[in-house]
């Protein structure tokens, strides 16, 4: 072969083998290997031909049979090294939370996001921001060790620690619990300056969650940034650092109404968080006497809250 076509064929080898790598290590090939539809769908899009038996009817969603769930961080399987062990007390909101440190109780604000408020009390809890509440209350209580990591600030004006909280469950299982918030819709990527070490994997977590239209996504009215929740500062998902993003104004809405469901299944698409029974997804959102099922199963995110004390059944008694 002549040694033009020789060095073609070898560089067309090289193309398809680049085409065609193995799938990330570590990962399972197929659902049963995921506990989450938002972390099979993470891995999923880093390698589609790699992970193709994730998605077996080629419609572009992974395991869809699986609860929405959290996805833990792809680009490592560890704590990194000197983030401090801490335990948790109190979850506040979606953002903020209360730890001890060594003895003494701390706030933490979670850094380069922001969750819809809750606990203004000038103003109504914001669209999402009990779901957010609910959401950050669940994952931590997963067990796993909790960890602080610090960036450049230690603490904010209002002398809140200002940290990535970490999760791990061993295994080279771990959460990046600001990034898992933001990957699953239930806050928004914001950038706090000069603490940004992480900033280009949850403004990848935001642009995932908006395109799949995850939590606030699709549960509020929001503009272009997720801000549906007066966030502030630099909310825009595809702003640099450093930038603002103009807001979008957009036109305020009634409350929905509160509906009393009889034929759900006929009526609505059924939320995955409750497998056992058909209840519409949030909004509007409902309480117990609002559906006519009781001590059904519930999986998080659990976006009506049926199941307030966390022991996986909505509506008991």
């Amino acid at each position: 072969m002549p040694s033009a076509m020789r060095t073609l064929a070898r560089a067309l080898s090289l193309v398809v083998f680049a085409l065609h790598q193995p799938p990330a290590a570590g990962q399972a090939l197929d659902c049963a290997g995921y506990d989450s539809q938002i972390w099979a769908q993470s891995v999923y899009e880093t390698d589609p031909v790699g992970f193709a038996a994730l998605d077996p009817d080629g419609n572009g969603f992974a395991c869809e049979e699986l609860p929405s769930g959290a996805a833990p961080a792809l680009w490592t399987t560890q704590v990194p090294s000197g983030s401090q062990p801490v335990a948790l007390v109190e979850v506040t909101d979606g953002d903020t939370i209360r730890v001890d440190v060594e003895g003494k109780e701390e706030r933490v604000r979670l850094i380069l996001i922001d969750a819809p408020e809750t606990r203004d009390p000038n103003n109504p809890p914001e669209c999402f921001g009990q779901e957010a509440t609910s959401y950050l209350s669940w994952l931590l209580s997963l067990s796993g060790d909790l960890y602080l990591e610090t960036d450049v600030s230690d603490r904010d004006q209002f002398g809140r620690l200002l940290r990535y909280v970490w999760l791990d469950f061993g295994g080279g299982e771990v959460y990046l619990v600001n990034e898992a918030l933001v990957r699953a819709g239930y806050a928004a990527f914001s950038t706090f300056p000069p603490d940004v070490r992480y900033v280009e994997e949850i403004r990848e977590a935001g642009q995932f969650a908006r395109e799949h239209g995850y939590g606030l996504w699709s549960g509020c009215i929001t503009d272009v940034e997720g801000d549906t929740n007066e966030l502030s500062g630099n909310q825009g998902i595809d702003a640099e650092p450093g930038t603002e993003a103009d807001p979008v104004p957009t036109a305020p809405e009634p409350p929905p109404e509160q509906v009393v469901i009889t034929d759900p299944a006929s009526a609505f698409g059924c939320e995955p968080s409750y497998p056992d029974v058909c209840i519409p997804p949030s909004p509007p959102d409902l309480d117990c006497g609002d559906v006519a099922y009781g001590s059904f199963t519930v999986y998080p995110p659990d976006p009506h809250r049926f199941d307030g004390d966390y022991d996986g059944v909505g509506c008991e008694g």
